[in-house]
């Protein structure tokens, strides 16, 4: 489980939906849309305390406690139970503050709603839930719930955020986000802890902004010493995603290394469709210490582009296509063929090859890096380490938020 909890948004462009403060401000009880399921033939939904059922918003029958209430697609239409009604069907709690549960599933606050699903078959079911509520059940996900108390604050800000700049952003689909990692990972009340809800409720309603607008609140695990410009991971600028040191090398996602051959890189190429035969040389700026000001590196040392050359040809790669070829954990990346420790460019601070890298044949090669995902907005193991390191620095989560989104402001919304 948290494990998954660090991954980070697969980001193709820029995603932003921004609205102002003031017309968000709808108070603590504004609700959420969450897809937990699509295009499913049936599904099967009961309640601890008891449900009733609604159709069309009314109330239809009374259902007992733990007795499941079968929703299925039957002729185009939604049955309950074998019943056929027209549009949509909602399964509530029958007490305040009751919980549903979707029986090969999860528990869920709030109540769920069956739509037949739009632009495809099958039935959706969706979550109906208060915004804090579905914070609950997100950031013990994105994060380990035994951290810092600051930074767990600081990724319940950015998961409101989140939530409210990206609400109605899967509307065309009946909900405003998904459950996984389209989205943020959400468990519904079997993601919740004490220490997760305690730190939802002390930065209650506070979201970040720059010039009074959401903003896009990204996150990755580890930005592996520095944080990215927007620019080299989505190909524009956003002012408040910029690259900032980011102090997380103590962390166990910091460095990591795969170790490979020239025949195996080949023969991954060859897969991938990119075929160069032998490989000859790899050309790539080599890795120093950060900030970097180089044409084919980010500043946090990112590689944008590389070109490999072989026997049979020559191939320019994006640093984003070459981690996918190679499952690594980054783009934050470097090569290293010889013998004796990696280079460690964070202490040596200099070149420890030339600009274009001579492979031998017939010898292991390393390929290095640093951090954890694309390197944007707030470092999860970075937002840890300044907290532990700051421990005692009560609402020092405001300082670690202001770090890793430059120029934003904590607002709340209600």
């Amino acid at each position: 489980m948290w494990k998954k909890s660090i991954r980070c948004f697969a980001i193709a462009a820029v995603v932003c939906i921004c609205m102002t403060v003031s017309v968000l401000a709808s108070g603590p009880g504004q609700e959420v849309r969450i897809g937990i399921r699509e295009g499913r033939s049936a599904v099967s939904i009961m309640g601890p305390q008891g449900v009733g059922v609604y159709k069309n918003d009314v109330l239809w029958k009374k259902i007992p406690a733990n007795t499941p209430v079968y929703v299925a697609l039957k002729n185009g239409s939604l049955a309950v139970n074998g019943s056929v009604c027209a549009g949509t069907v909602s399964i509530r709690p029958l007490q305040s503050g009751g919980a549903v549960k979707v029986t090969d599933g999860y528990t869920y606050r709030g109540y769920l709603e069956c739509i037949k699903s739009v632009n495809k078959w099958g039935l959706t079911v969706v979550n109906v839930v208060p915004l804090e509520q579905y914070l609950y059940g997100v950031v013990g996900k994105e994060m380990s719930p035994s951290w810092n108390s600051e930074a767990l604050k600081a990724q319940a800000v950015a998961a409101r955020t989140y939530a409210v700049s990206h609400k109605r952003y899967f509307n065309s689909r009946g909900f405003d986000m998904t459950d996984d990692t389209n989205s943020q990972i959400y468990a519904g009340m079997d993601g919740e802890s004490p220490s997760v809800i305690n730190a939802v409720d002390a930065t209650n309603g506070e979201i970040l902004t720059y010039k009074d607008k959401p903003i896009d609140a990204f996150f990755c695990a580890s930005a592996g010493g520095w944080t990215e410009n927007s620019e080299n991971v989505w190909g524009n600028s956003v002012a408040y995603l910029r690259g900032v040191a980011d102090a997380s090398d103590k962390m166990p996602a910091y460095r990591w290394s795969v170790v490979t051959t020239p025949e195996k890189m080949a023969a991954n190429l060859t897969a991938a469709g990119k075929s160069v035969g032998k490989i000859k040389t790899i050309a790539v700026s080599p890795l120093t210490r950060r900030p970097i000001a180089v044409s084919d590196r980010g500043v946090s040392g990112r590689v944008l582009t590389l070109t490999i050359t072989g026997t049979k040809g020559q191939v320019r790669m994006t640093g984003n296509a070459f981690q996918a070829v190679f499952g690594l954990r980054s783009t934050l990346f470097d090569f290293y063929q010889g013998k004796g420790a990696v280079p460690d460019p964070d202490r040596t601070g200099k070149a420890d090859r030339k600009q274009i890298l001579t492979i031998k044949e017939g010898q292991p090669v390393t390929i290095f890096g640093l951090g954890w995902g694309h390197g944007l907005g707030m470092s999860q193991y970075g937002a840890y380490q300044m907290a532990q390191e700051n421990a005692g620095t009560k609402g020092y989560y405001r300082k670690i938020l202001a770090h890793y989104y430059t120029g934003t402001r904590l607002e709340r919304l209600y």
